[in-house]
């Protein structure tokens, strides 16, 4: 019998931005297959903005968020911009605990009023 992924991605593209939407847990065994996905977009000759949404992602361990941290990075080598959004509150709590969550939002980006 053959172990079944438990997580998904699909992609679109949404107001200009390429869309990677997740879902699922990101662990260990879906990292290296999601920074490639990732890097991968952006490396896409109309890719000036890529986003992974995580809207549908429950569970997301260090492995997971060192994959987006290296999309993040692939992103600002290449002038291109990469963000993450739609992270429900059990997966905004470890980006935030990992100190990676306005990093990886835009928010550390976005002046204070």
């Amino acid at each position: 019998m053959t172990d079944l992924p438990i997580w998904k991605f699909s992609l679109f593209d949404r107001d200009g931005a390429h869309v990677v939407a997740l879902s699922g847990e990101l662990d260990l065994d879906a990292a290296d297959t999601v920074r490639r996905t990732l890097i991968e977009q952006l490396d896409r000759p109309s890719a000036a903005t890529v986003v992974a949404d995580l809207t549908d992602v429950t569970f997301v361990d260090s492995a997971a968020l060192g994959a987006m941290i290296a999309a993040y990075r692939h992103a600002a080598d290449r002038d291109r911009r990469f963000a993450v959004t739609g992270a429900a509150h059990a997966v905004r709590r470890i980006m935030q605990i990992a100190g990676v969550y306005d990093l990886l939002t835009g928010a550390a980006a976005v002046p204070e009023g």
